[in-house]
Formats: C-alpha cells, structure tokens, sequence
C-alpha cells in the first residue's frame, strides 16, 4: 500500500478521534477556560515508515486544520525542566509529544514514566544525541536501537496504559536525517516525525527571544508540528505565556498519536525496535503536578 493511503487513513482515523473526544472537548479546562479540558489526538500511521514535518520533507504535511498545533519537546527528560514542562502543561490541559534521548532516559526513568502517567506520547531521539550522519550505518542503527530500547526498559514497571505511550515515532538528532536509515526504519515500520517549525530554543537565547520566534514562525505557517526542547530553561519560562497567547489568536492544539495496531505492526517485522503491548489497562488520570511550586510566577497566564 502507498503513503498516499496512510496518510488517507491518518486523517480520517484523526477525524474519528477529534469526533470521539469532542463531546470531552465541550468542557474547559478547570485552570485555564480558555482551552478544552481534551486534547484531540491526531494520528500519524507508522507502518512503511513514513516521514512528517513540511520543514524538511515536502509530502510531510500531517494534515492540520487551520490554527491546529502540535507541540513536541527533544531532549530529555532533564530533572530540572522537565517536571516544569508538564506542570504548564497540566494547567493548561494540553497533551504533547516527547522525543527522548537514551542515555538520559536511562539515569531518570521516573521521569519517562512520569511523562507517560501524564498522557504524553513518546517518540525517541537516539541513544547520545549524535548526528547520524556521521556515523557509519551500523553505529547510526545501534543508536537508534538502544535509544528505543532506553525508553521501553524505563516504562517497564509501568502499567500497560502507560507503556502503550511509547510509539513507533523517531526525530533524528539535530534533523539531520539520512535516506537510508528512513528506510531502515521503515522496513521496522517506524515514522520518521520531523517539524514544521521551531523557535530556535537550542541557541543561546533568552525566553523572550524564543516566545517570539516561536510565534513568528507558527503565524507564518498558520498549522504545524512545533519543535521545542523540554532540556532548556528558557523554554520552560516562556511556554505558559506561548500558550496563552496562542489560545488568545484562535490556535487550538492537538496530540501526535500512533494508530491503535502501531506497536503491533512494529513488533512483527524482523529486526523490531519494539514489542507489541498486549494488554491495555484501564487509564488512571495522573495526579497534576504542582505548577506553582516548579513555574515561576509570569504575568500572563
């Protein structure tokens, strides 16, 4: 089957979603009635690894609506902002996607599974954060596999629920992408997710530089995959007033998801970079965490 077809039954199994959580999406959110209290999900199809994100790839668009965002954080999980991240994100009822890289994913696991207690879905991003381009395609492969292999070990301990977050989704370190480990990875039926946009919060910048190239880059586009990085301080200052300001022009966001059989289509190749879950329990909703003691105060909110 073509990418044209997957992409066809993203969209609509993305439209089956938003119209499941719609009547959920009718209620605001309890600290911010600006927002839905539900994130609508938007589902990305994995098998044939296809590859999202208008910024590096043109058949990449994800099919947004207009003024629809997804927002996607690189990096960690860091002790320090991490926690903070999903605190603002808690408050303002957003689900998001987070790229992980191995080696930290294995020295915070509580982290990882705090991350997917939260309602978050998790992509990988390498095992050291190299560029893969560098690497022979052995080493690359490595990377990527043990990367994989971080967040799964890191979830072990977690309900089934909570493991069911760990998708069939890859970011290349520093988008620096290479053909042949695209069709590597999907021949695993692994997605390559890229962006359509960033905010430059990986440069030596300060909060205000990033809020405003952020908001620079999302009105010139009008929709897209944001790239951020939950690593960063700045980031986690000024991500509650991106918010607000977002939701203030008429943005609404949504949550990258995998199709329902994605860990089962990606567990039945050879070569698997993840088992199948095989029994899903039921969702508790996580405890929030406490945004006031980790953000600190900002005018908008």
């Amino acid at each position: 089957m073509g990418r044209r077809y997957w992409q066809q039954l993203g969209l609509t199994l993305a439209l089956v979603c938003v119209s499941l959580s719609a009547r959920a999406g009718e209620m605001t959110c309890p600290t911010d009635p600006r927002g839905p209290a539900i994130t609508p999900g938007l589902i990305l199809p994995s098998v044939q690894g296809p590859s999202y994100g208008t910024m590096q790839y043109r058949d990449g668009s994800i099919g947004l609506a207009a003024r629809q965002i997804a927002l996607t954080f690189d990096d960690g999980p860091d002790p320090e902002t991490t926690p903070r991240v999903l605190a603002i994100l808690d408050r303002h009822c957003i689900k998001a996607t987070f790229f992980l890289v191995g080696i930290y994913a294995d020295m915070h696991p509580d982290l990882v599974r705090l991350i997917a207690a939260h309602g978050h879905t998790i992509g990988t991003h390498s095992d050291t954060h190299p560029n893969l381009r560098n690497l022979s395609q052995a080493s690359a492969q490595r990377e990527i596999t043990r990367g994989f292999a971080a967040a799964e070990a890191a979830l072990a301990s977690a309900p089934p629920s909570d493991q069911a977050r760990l998708a069939p989704f890859f970011r290349f370190p520093g988008l620096n992408d290479d053909k042949s480990l695209r069709r590597w990875l999907g021949a695993r039926n692994i997605a390559t997710v890229s962006c359509d946009f960033g905010a430059d919060d990986w440069k030596q910048v300060n909060a205000d530089q990033v809020y405003a190239r952020a908001l620079q880059n999302i009105d010139r586009l009008g929709r897209g995959i944001l790239i951020l990085h939950d690593t960063k301080r700045h980031t986690a200052d000024m991500l509650a007033r991106l918010i607000v300001t977002l939701r203030a022009r008429g943005y609404t966001f949504v949550q990258l998801q995998p199709t329902p059989d994605a860990r089962l289509r990606a567990a039945e190749v050879p070569g698997a970079l993840l088992p199948a879950v095989s029994k899903v329990a039921k969702e508790v909703t996580p405890t929030p965490l406490d945004a006031a003691s980790l953000e600190p105060a900002h005018p908008l909110r």
